[in-house]
């Protein structure tokens, strides 16, 4: 087994047993994403435990390959929600259209309820935080794509 081989499966297993959502290394030639399934995500033929893809390393040809993306991070720390009342339908989804102002989710901190609005409109390319999740301030909370959802028939 590879020095690499052993470091994503060493990925594999602190993602799985410290609950991390995603996970990011990077090396010059060398970069891995792993990525735990949310609850109801479908499986994409990856492990159990994440989602696994090696990503290229950047540079000129990275950079022009691959679109402008926003990350939209959690003004504030409290507990994550994707739906603003429980029980209720996510507020935004992988895949789904954002409008600019338009709620992605909910914070809730010290029994107030703070809605994050999207900066710009774009598709939500990615919910990187499970529902009922600690987050803190600053991070990361879902990645917006500009352009047009795709539909899937």
């Amino acid at each position: 087994m590879t020095q690499k081989t052993q470091l994503i499966l060493d990925m594999i297993d602190l993602a799985a047993e410290e609950r991390i959502a995603e996970l990011y290394v990077s090396e010059p030639a060398f970069g891995v994403r792993i990525r735990r399934r949310a609850r109801g995500e479908c499986p994409a033929s990856a492990p159990d435990a994440a989602a696994l893809s090696a990503v290229p390393a950047s540079g000129p040809a990275a950079a022009a390959a691959a679109p402008a993306s926003l990350t939209v991070s959690a003004p504030l720390g409290g507990t994550f929600y994707r739906a603003s009342s429980p029980g209720g339908e996510p507020l935004a989804s992988e895949g789904c259209r954002a409008e600019a102002g338009a709620p992605l989710c909910v914070i809730e901190a010290m029994k107030m309820l703070t809605e994050v609005a999207a900066p710009q409109a774009g598709t939500v390319a990615r919910v990187l935080c499970e529902d009922g999740q600690m987050v803190e301030q600053g991070q990361a909370l879902f990645i917006l794509e500009p352009g047009e959802a795709e539909h899937v028939s």
